[in-house]
């Protein structure tokens, strides 16, 4: 096959790997979202009396002994657990494990060469580093695990999973705050495209809760302030009553493959990226531009890449950051995107029930999207009782709809100072 041929591919999803703040395992995500059950509770992994965000998306019943040995869990921070168990998942589902224990191109000669892997995430693996340096402060650098120095930083994820499944290709890490996961999944949807790799694993993950990470978020000023009355409410994206974003963590990681390979080993394709776009504010360090016109221009790019018009848009998945002029600024954007379709097209941001995670919000959001599509319901937006000013769309307030049709989701992504990408996921056809 040609390279030109190769550039013209369509790119599909064929493995999906879930670990949200309800658990392991998309039906998990997927059947709590949609029961309107929110993961957003009082954080107890630290004492929060220093911070006025005191609720998130946390993942309480964990046990990552039940996939990987305990040496391994030792030596990495649970940013990387998440991933690990996550692209396990994501490989076996796409049928690329062998006895669920080592994936297929470790029988080929050059194995691993041809398979490449993007990831999203923000904030790296604190919990293990601040683990460690109070080891160093209390004890003295004897004390300190010899696998910090592996540990902590955001590419650790990168390293712990080629080594784990023998990636040889190329590698990858974006940290673009909120939109690290949705820049990950593109540069791997281009990586196929440009015939750069075969098999691309693409997602992000995250792991925020330690009392630094939770800090920094802090005094970025952009978190709730409202949860410091530990209310599981606090999250609201385009309420009157916005204030802010709520952390989560967890994992999502997608295997995407050209179409006709995908095909011609008899995969079970779940859909199609059918466009992608990302575009910068150049505005502020921190804040977004109000206008909406650079985020705009991201979605017109991705649809037009997708081949198509805003009344082919059936919803849309938004960022939803509840950061009240960043809730305006994405609406402005929607209208100037969409048109007057924006007024017809249902906008969800399911994250309101279990938190933002940052790193890997979009693929998470992703992750809803294609169930959506499969199912043909729209997931509810959590905690929207009365939109914000300005905020004038069709929200899905508070519950699940069902809708006749589904076939195209428009996946919005936003991090600090504007940094915009947009996706397109189509029904496989």
């Amino acid at each position: 096959m040609t390279s030109e041929v190769k550039a013209a591919s369509r790119i599909v999803i064929t493995g999906i790997g879930i670990i949200s703040p309800y658990g392991i395992g998309s039906d998990v995500l997927w059947e709590n979202v949609i029961a309107g059950k929110t993961a957003i509770q009082p954080i107890t992994s630290f004492d929060t009396d220093h911070i006025q965000c005191r609720v998130g998306g946390q993942l309480t019943d964990f046990h990552p002994e039940q996939y990987l040995s305990s040496r391994t869990i030792r030596k990495i921070d649970p940013f990387s657990s998440y991933a690990l168990i996550t692209t396990q998942l994501a490989l076996q589902d796409a049928g690329l494990m062998i006895d669920g224990k080592k994936p297929v191109w470790s029988q080929q000669e050059q194995g691993g060469n041809r398979i490449g892997l993007c990831i999203g995430n923000n904030l790296g693996g604190w919990q293990y580093a601040e683990r460690e340096l109070r080891n160093l402060w209390k004890s003295g650098p004897r004390e300190v695990s010899p696998y910090m120095a592996t540990a902590w930083f955001p590419a650790a994820v990168q390293g712990n999973v080629s080594i784990q499944f023998g990636i040889k290709g190329l590698g990858r890490t974006f940290l673009s705050d909120r939109a690290s996961g949705a820049q990950a999944i593109i540069h791997a949807a281009d990586c196929l495209r440009r015939n750069r790799a075969d098999i691309m694993i693409a997602g992000g993950t995250e792991a925020p809760f330690s009392p630094y990470a939770a800090l920094c978020y802090e005094t970025s000023g952009l978190m709730s302030k409202q949860a410091i009355n530990h209310s599981p409410a606090s999250y609201r994206p385009f309420d009157a009553g916005h204030d802010g974003l709520v952390a989560a963590e967890g994992a999502a990681f997608f295997i995407l493959e050209r179409a006709e390979d995908a095909q011609q080993r008899g995969a079970t394709i779940y859909a199609e990226i059918a466009g992608w776009a990302s575009s910068y504010d150049g505005y502020d360090l921190v804040k977004v531009a109000p206008d909406g016109e650079r985020y705009a221009a991201a979605i017109k790019q991705a649809l037009q890449r997708a081949d198509k018009t805003p009344d082919q848009i059936d919803c849309v998945f938004a960022a939803g950051s509840a950061i009240p002029a960043e809730d305006l600024s994405e609406t402005k954007a929607i209208h100037l995107a969409l048109g007057e379709a924006a007024q017809q097209v249902p906008v969800s941001t399911p994250k309101a029930a279990f938190g933002n995670l940052f790193g890997a919000a979009t693929p998470i959001d992703m992750s809803l999207a294609l169930r959506a599509i499969q199912e043909r319901v729209i997931p509810g937006t959590l905690n929207l009782e009365e939109p914000a000013e300005g905020c004038d769309l069709d929200y899905v307030p508070q519950t699940a709809r069902s809708v006749e049709k589904l076939d195209t989701c428009l996946i919005n992504a936003r991090g600090m100072g504007g940094s915009n990408a947009a996706l397109v996921l189509q029904r496989w056809q």
